[in-house]
């Protein structure tokens, strides 16, 4: 004879058992974030974005507060360009520095500046929605979504870890907006960006 009790417990039964394929449906996994967020930061234009920067050194008695450009001509030339008295121009391509302050110039190979080729690979990797390099660079950690999204990257190389400690990169889709890096003898750097404007950045400015 059939209870009340196992009558009831019979409809919820099969309604488990009709959820157990949900169950095995795969998630949506952090690689597959990050994919979409170097495809959605990736240019194969000329372009460049505005940039306020805030240095903190112990060494200092003050902020340093710095404000200019970086721009990006693909597929690997990579401008950084500094306003005001003390600005500066620096041009990377390929391996080479080119540093320009006043009338002073200065050219450089990357492999001497382990903290300039980890700038320049940065960027290169995420302009270029490089992924592979990104993370030959930099153990990368990702936390949120395509819509608000944020990159912990460490550096791999031994050498530039007793340089750069951690970077954190935020961003919303295929902007990034913020990047705070922590270095060495408690030195950090926060920075804050414009959109993206396109454009030809080999156009200098006076």
């Amino acid at each position: 004879m059939t209870t009340d009790h196992h009558r009831t417990r019979g409809p919820a039964r099969l309604a488990w058992l009709a959820l157990l394929p949900l169950l095995w449906l795969p998630l949506p996994a952090a690689a597959d974030t990050l994919d979409a967020i170097l495809a959605a930061l990736s240019l194969d234009a000329p372009a460049e974005m505005a940039f306020r920067e805030v240095r903190q050194d112990p060494m200092l008695q003050s902020e340093d507060r710095q404000s200019g450009r970086i721009a990006f001509e693909p597929p690997d030339t990579l401008i950084r360009e500094t306003d005001g008295r003390r600005g500066e121009h620096v041009r990377i391509e390929g391996r080479e520095l080119t540093l320009t302050r006043g009338d002073s110039v200065r050219e450089i190979r990357l492999d001497d500046q382990p903290g300039l080729e980890a700038f320049a690979g940065l960027f290169r990797s995420l302009l270029q929605g490089d992924r592979e390099a990104l993370e030959a660079g930099f153990e990368v950690e990702l936390d949120g979504d395509l819509e608000a999204w944020e990159l912990e990257l460490r550096p791999r190389d031994r050498a530039l870890r007793r340089a750069i400690i951690e970077i954190t990169i935020r961003g919303r889709e295929g902007e990034i907006r913020r990047m705070d890096t922590w270095e060495s003898g408690n030195r950090t750097s926060r920075m804050h960006f414009e959109a993206p404007a396109s454009g030809d950045p080999s156009s200098e400015r006076d």
